[in-house]
């Protein structure tokens, strides 16, 4: 009986093994630069600036260490955004100690004071970072490239965004907002997988486990930040 149900299930995993590949369209980044920043861009081309984060308030909890399930830590994402700054020129002030020269003032210090006091021209501040954006579709192209639509559930992958805001310090001017978007499988993600694959997979998973992962993967995410950094400072000066 067993062999039956073997024999009997084969041809329905290759049939659905056959080869789908899911694509999405680039979503368009927003980009608003003053003149004022450009002017001063121009005039001052190794600026001085400093990073400004979101306190971070995510706790874990103890099922969640139970379950294994990965915490995102963000703090290697402001490091690679810091060393593309370094990178394009610019001089990236301790953003610890910014936050103590401002919080030893409560939080009421007039900016050129601020300047005088950090000696820094330029607050770079990331407003938003979201590794979690739900991209869904129930499109696909078969194996030879032809659009088509799935009988049964959506597709969904995981997409990113990032927001900077520009502050000039001297003036204390709201100088330049920016977004930038992931989107994933822009070149196409295959969804569907051989039988070798899958059988390659479940002895992986008989002999480690597999850790959940959710948001877009660490090392895709950190190329996306250094990405929009540089794109970030292209922009701002332009």
């Amino acid at each position: 009986m067993k062999k039956l149900i073997i024999l009997l299930a084969i041809p329905f995993i290759i049939s659905c093994s056959s080869t789908k590949t899911i694509k999405f369209s680039q979503k368009a980044d927003d980009i608003v630069t003053t003149q004022s920043l450009k002017e001063f861009l121009i005039n001052n081309k190794t600026p001085k600036v400093v990073l400004r984060v979101p306190r971070s308030t995510y706790s874990v909890t103890d099922s969640e260490k139970n379950e294994n399930i990965q915490v995102e830590n963000k703090d290697y994402l402001y490091g690679a955004i810091e060393n593309q700054l370094l990178a394009s020129g610019f001089i990236v002030r301790d953003r610890q100690l910014f936050n103590q020269i401002i919080g030893n003032d409560e939080n009421n210090i007039d900016y050129k004071k601020l300047k005088e006091k950090s000696d820094t021209d330029l607050i770079i501040e990331l407003t938003k970072l979201d590794t979690k954006i739900i991209y869904e579709t129930n499109n696909y192209y078969d194996k030879k490239n032809k659009l088509k639509v799935e009988n049964y559930g959506t597709h969904k992958e995981y997409g990113a965004s990032v927001e900077f805001k520009i502050v000039l310090i001297n003036s204390n001017e709201f100088a330049g907002v920016y977004k930038f978007n992931y989107t994933p499988c822009v070149d196409g993600c295959i969804i569907s997988k051989s039988l070798k694959d899958i059988q390659k997979e479940m002895r992986l998973y008989k002999k480690k486990g597999v850790t959940p992962y959710e948001g877009v993967e660490k090392n895709i995410m950190e190329d996306f930040i250094k990405n929009a950094t540089f794109q970030l400072v292209t922009e701002m000066r332009k």
